[in-house]
């Protein structure tokens, strides 16, 4: 691919950028949402930069095997991530020591301050927003037009659209005013699919900046041998493994319907395994409301349940019959560890399928997330327990605890992910010009 030409910021952008500036200072005096949020750790001396915008750890685990080969390229720059979610600051810099953890909700001002203390050399946006407001995170043309002002590169990858509608009138105003000028912002956008390229150039985007990569996801699944040794609760882990209990995993089963169907299940999968261990994950265990719910659901059962946040890093009891995972960053362990996962809708089943477990899921996928293109092909070949009612969930289950599903799944699993790889080289032959300019030596 030859590379486009180099994005220049015109005089019109800059003049709707200050007005822009204005309506937001005003918005500031009737106590704008997204001012006084910025976290950043200053240093003494500014140090160049990649700006890399991962809204959530599930965009961080996406684009996870593209962001470490980058960094190897680029390491005599700062890495700092960028995150609208204070909650994921410190998974963030557990998975990424090194790194400066930029929290923001997109005030313009927060754009000036990161550049100032880190000027930066190359801008990545993982994964969304591929336009303004849309997805549930707030990422500001901000920090695209700051990139541009210290003649940074820019780029998106892994792109996916949720056709997101703005969440609120400064949103609304931002879209309306720079959709083209955010998109032409970018050297390269790399998405998953040809739909996404479509829909991108007749928004605006350059036809030559714009290619189809496919999924990083993908190739995030080949890491190393895991162990409960340099997991982030050792000790519970492996009272866990030690115990044979047949554990269900379940992770980001967010609505209250699914968690019934998962605990029902669960209740008639304990009639032929009266040992058996559930370990579920619910998405935002920030929200005491939820967990408090939660809490009576596993009550309302008769079930011994605890919870990881107040359990500790101790050995698990043998009369416990349900773990609840409300902290961050601990279900890639526990789906190591587990006999067989489950994943809630819309969320990402190569997690555990990584580990080679068996993976349930219930129907009702949403066409429009990004985990849905993984959900249907995995679905089509034939290598996810797929299961609406929970005597059928719980009879998958049964069914792999004894074997007789589990090597078929995890055969016809290893196939189709074997043809989808290969995302990772597509994004840097598709961005090697970004990375020449960024100041990265070739490999």
């Amino acid at each position: 691919m030859s590379s486009p030409a180099p994005v220049r910021i015109n005089m019109l952008t800059t003049a709707k950028w200050q007005v822009f500036r204005l309506l937001e200072r005003l918005s500031d005096l009737r106590s704008n949402t997204a001012a006084g949020h910025l976290r950043l750790a200053t240093p003494s001396l500014a140090r160049q930069a990649v700006w890399v915008f991962v809204s959530t750890i599930g965009e961080l685990n996406a684009i996870d095997p593209f962001l470490r080969q980058l960094s190897a390229r680029l390491d005599k720059l700062q890495l700092v991530l960028i995150t609208d979610h204070a909650h994921y600051r410190d998974s963030y810099a557990a998975r990424y020591p090194s790194a400066e953890i930029c929290v923001t909700r997109g005030h313009g001002d927060d754009a000036r301050t990161l550049a100032r203390h880190f000027p930066p050399r190359l801008l990545v946006v993982g994964e969304i927003p591929c336009l303004p407001s849309d997805a549930p995170c707030r990422f500001s043309f901000a920090f695209v037009l700051e990139a541009r002002r210290h003649a940074a590169p820019a780029m998106l990858v892994n792109g996916w659209l949720y056709h997101y509608q703005p969440s609120c009138r400064m949103d609304t105003i931002e879209r309306a005013l720079f959709q083209r000028d955010y998109l032409r912002a970018f050297d390269m956008i790399c998405v998953q699919t040809p739909d996404c390229r479509d829909v991108l150039v007749a928004a605006g985007a350059r036809p030559e900046c714009v290619t189809v990569a496919g999924n990083l996801k993908f190739d995030s699944m080949q890491r190393s041998t895991w162990s409960a040794a340099d997991a982030r609760s050792p000790r519970l882990l492996r009272s866990l493994i030690d115990s044979a209990r047949p554990a269900i995993v379940a992770g980001c089963v967010t609505n209250e319907s699914e968690q019934r169907t998962v605990l029902d299940a669960f209740a008639e999968l304990r009639r032929l395994h009266s040992d058996a261990l559930l370990v579920l994950a619910p998405r935002h265990p920030e929200v005491v409301e939820r967990m408090t719910a939660l809490q009576e659901l596993i009550a309302s059962r008769g079930w011994c349940g605890r919870f990881r946040s107040s359990h500790g890093d101790v050995e698990l009891a043998p009369g416990v019959d349900c773990l609840v995972l409300d902290t961050i960053g601990d279900l890639r362990d526990f789906y190591a560890a587990a006999t067989i996962a489950h994943v809630g809708v819309d969320h990402n089943v190569l997690e555990p399928l990584a580990f080679e477990k068996p993976v349930s899921v219930v129907p009702g996928w949403d066409r429009t997330y990004p985990s849905y293109p993984v959900y249907r092909l995995l679905s089509n070949e034939g290598a996810l327990l797929e299961a609406g009612e929970p005597t059928a969930l719980a009879a998958h289950w049964h069914e792999s605890i004894v074997r007789s599903r589990r090597d078929e799944g995890n055969h016809l699993a290893r196939q189709a992910l074997e043809r989808a790889r290969g995302a990772v080289q597509r994004h840097f032959e598709a961005i090697e010009s970004c990375l020449v300019a960024a100041g990265a030596t070739a490999t």
